[in-house]
C-alpha cells in the first residue's frame, strides 16, 4: 500500500558566512533592500516563542522582545528609532524576504512535482554566520514518495555543479520566479561570495532540511505500529529518494518520540518530523508549533556548529589566534553555559540535535585549542615580563654605577 500524506512542508536552510569586518555594512545593505523587511517579535503575537526560550537565549536570538511596551502594545516609535541601528546591539537580526505574490501557475507535464514557496527569511548572527530559510510545500499530490523525491531534488538546486538533470522536473507555482534557476540567482545575490563559508567546511552545494509530514492514519494508528513505515521514515530523515534501498546507518541518525504518533529524526542532513493523522492536532495545531520554537531551536544548534568551526579555523591561523581566544570566551559565556529551554520536548530535541551534529566533540576540540593558546599567551606574557624586569634591573645597575662614579669623582 502506497504511503499517503495528510499535510506537509519543508524548510530548506542555506548557511553562509559574512566577514565580521563587513557585517555591519552587510546588514545595512539588507535594511536598504526594498525586498527585505526587518522581522520583529512581539510578546503577544509570539507568546509561545517568548515562553519557550529561556531569557539568556531569547535575548540572544530575539532582541526585539526587549523593546519597551506601553499598555501591552509595542512601542513602535522606539522600534522605528532603533530600526537602522538595532543590529549593532543585537546578536541576531532576522529579515523577511518578499519574493512576490504567489499564484497557481503550473508548468510542465504529469511527471513534474509542483510546489509553492510560502516564505523566505534571512537570519544573521553578529559573528557573520547567516542562514537563508525557504519554506515550501508540494502541491497536487498526497503520495509520500513525492515528498521524498522533492526534498532530494530541491536540496541541490543551488549547486555550483550543473545538476539540471536532478531538478529538471520540479516546478515553482509563483508569479515571482520562472524556475528554480531564478531562485538560485536570488540566493547568490543575498549571500555573495562563499569563500568564507568554504573556510569552515560549509557544504555550499546543498541545503539543510527541516521538514514536517503528517501521514494518513491508516498507515500508523493504534492497531498499525510504526514499524511498518519505519523504513520510509529513515529515508525521510536521511533525505533519500523513494527508490533508495541501501542499508541505512541508523546509528548516525538520532530518533526521538514526541508523544503519541510523532517521530523526530535528526541527521547531518537535517531535522524531520513524521506524524500520524490518528491525532487531529498533528495536521492542525502541531505543524505550526513545530515551525516556530523547534525550527529556531534547530537553527540555533546549526549556528553553534558553524560558530565552533569558525573558531577552530581562526585558531589555525596564527594572526587570528587572539581573536579566536576572544571568540571562544564569548561563545562559552554567552551561549554554551546557558540552558536553551525548560520545555521537555524542546530539551529532548536540542540534546539530540547537539549529538547528531557532534557539538560536544566540537566544543572539546575548540577548548583544547583555547587552553593551548591561552597557555602560550601567558608564557609569552611571562617571558615579556621577565625581559622587562631584566631591562629595568640593568638600567638600575647602570644608573647606580654612574651615580657611584659621579660621587667618587666629586669626592676625589
Amino acid at each position: 500500500m502506497e504511503l499517503k500524506m495528510k499535510y506537509n512542508y519543508s524548510y530548506f536552510i542555506y548557511p553562509y558566512v559574512i566577514k565580521e569586518k563587513n557585517y555591519n555594512k552587510y546588514i545595512q545593505k539588507l535594511l536598504e533592500n526594498s525586498k527585505c523587511k526587518l522581522k520583529s517579535f512581539e510578546r503577544r503575537r509570539e507568546s509561545s516563542i517568548y515562553s519557550y526560550f529561556l531569557p539568556s537565549i531569547r535575548k540572544y536570538i530575539f532582541k526585539s522582545f526587549d523593546f519597551a511596551e506601553n499598555d501591552g502594545n509595542p512601542s513602535y516609535s522606539a522600534y522605528d528609532n532603533l530600526r537602522n541601528n538595532m543590529f549593532k546591539a543585537s546578536p541576531c537580526t532576522i529579515f523577511e524576504y518578499n519574493l512576490g505574490k504567489n499564484v497557481q501557475a503550473k508548468i510542465g507535464n504529469s511527471d513534474n512535482i509542483f510546489f509553492n514557496i510560502e516564505k523566505m527569511e534571512i537570519i544573521c548572527f553578529k559573528t557573520g554566520i547567516c542562514f537563508i530559510s525557504i519554506k515550501t510545500n508540494i502541491e497536487d499530490t498526497d503520495n509520500f514518495k513525492d515528498l521524498l523525491n522533492f526534498n532530494v531534488k530541491f536540496r541541490s538546486i543551488n549547486s555550483e555543479v550543473n545538476e539540471s538533470d536532478i531538478y529538471s522536473n520540479i516546478r515553482i507555482q509563483t508569479s515571482a520566479l520562472e524556475d528554480t534557476k531564478k531562485l538560485s540567482k536570488i540566493i547568490k545575490e543575498i549571500t555573495g561570495s562563499m569563500e568564507e563559508a568554504k573556510k569552515i567546511d560549509v557544504d555550499v552545494n546543498r541545503f539543510l532540511i527541516y521538514s514536517y509530514v503528517c501521514i494518513d492514519r491508516e498507515h500508523w494508528n493504534e492497531n498499525v505500529p510504526f514499524s511498518g513505515i519505519e523504513k520510509e521514515f529513515n529515508k525521510f530523515a536521511n533525505v533519500l529518494d523513494s527508490e533508495n534501498n541501501s542499508n541505512l546507518e541508523n546509528e548516525k541518525l538520532k530518533i526521538a518520540s514526541l508523544g503519541n504518533y510523532i517521530k523526530v529524526g535528526i541527521s547531518k542532513a537535517g531535522m524531520t518530523f513524521m506524524a500520524s493523522s490518528a491525532k487531529t492536532v498533528n495536521y492542525t495545531k502541531m505543524p505550526f508549533e513545530y515551525e516556530s520554537e523547534y525550527f529556531y531551536t534547530y537553527v540555533f544548534t546549526l549556528y553553534q556548529k558553524f560558530y565552533l568551526s569558525k573558531i577552530m579555523n581562526d585558531f589555525s591561523e596564527h594572526i587570528k589566534v587572539p581573536r579566536a581566544i576572544k571568540e571562544f570566551m564569548e561563545f562559552t559565556n554567552e551561549i554554551w553555559v546557558h540552558e536553551l529551554t525548560n520545555n521537555e520536548n524542546g530539551s529532548l530535541i536540542f540534546e539530540n540535535a547537539k549529538e547528531a551534529l557532534s557539538l560536544n566533540k566540537a566544543y572539546q576540540l575548540a577548548k583544547e585549542q583555547y587552553d593551548l593558546a591561552y597557555k602560550n599567551f601567558k608564557m609569552k606574557n611571562s617571558e615579556m615580563l621577565n625581559k622587562i624586569i631584566l631591562i629595568l634591573l640593568a638600567i638600575s645597575i647602570i644608573t647606580n654605577i654612574v651615580n657611584f662614579v659621579r660621587i667618587a669623582a666629586i669626592k676625589g
